[in-house]
């Protein structure tokens, strides 16, 4: 017979000791939107990942093309992105050594540098976009059938909705 210290835990993890049961689903939730996240930016089968990018390197040539003007500086690419102000440098010197984007100094601000697609960056993304748009709308119809994909659209957006206001 054993005998169970003090300092043993009681049935179940840590974790579920900790979380209330109606708290619970919440948690499970949340755990289950992060990884969702990761899988869906880091399977390698992923077209960016075919081209040598990264999701943040995608995520930044995506927010220069959506750009109205087509050029965006350091802090507007971190609103549009995931990306921290921190982080965007390093991505963009990146992106700058492949010649898929060039900065520019702002006509406004002297302080200020804006980034641009080169020409280059044009012609890699009008290629690669429709190779991410094939990617994903094939992972969500293969989950997802289309009265759901517009319900997981409204409930996506209404979280964003309620973590933006935030």
């Amino acid at each position: 017979m054993t005998h169970k210290s003090s300092s043993e835990t009681p049935q179940g993890s840590l974790a579920d000791q900790l979380t209330a049961p109606a708290d619970k689903p919440f948690m499970d939730a949340a755990r289950a939107l992060l990884r969702v996240g990761y899988l869906f930016g880091n399977d390698p089968g992923r077209p960016y990942h075919a081209h040598g990018l990264t999701l943040a390197q995608l995520d930044v040539l995506s927010a220069l093309a959506r750009a109205d003007d087509a050029r965006l500086n350091c802090s507007e690419i971190a609103k549009r992105t995931l990306i921290t102000k921190g982080g965007i440098t390093g991505i963009l010197d990146r992106l700058e050594a492949r010649g898929l984007v060039k900065r520019v100094p702002s006509r406004d601000d002297r302080r200020s540098t804006l980034v641009r697609l080169s020409a280059k960056g044009i012609e890699f993304f009008r290629k690669l976009y429709p190779e991410v748009a094939r990617s994903n709308r094939q992972i969500f119809e293969t989950a997802f059938r289309p009265d759901q994909m517009k319900q997981f659209r409204e409930l996506i957006a209404l979280l964003i909705e309620c973590l933006e206001t935030e």
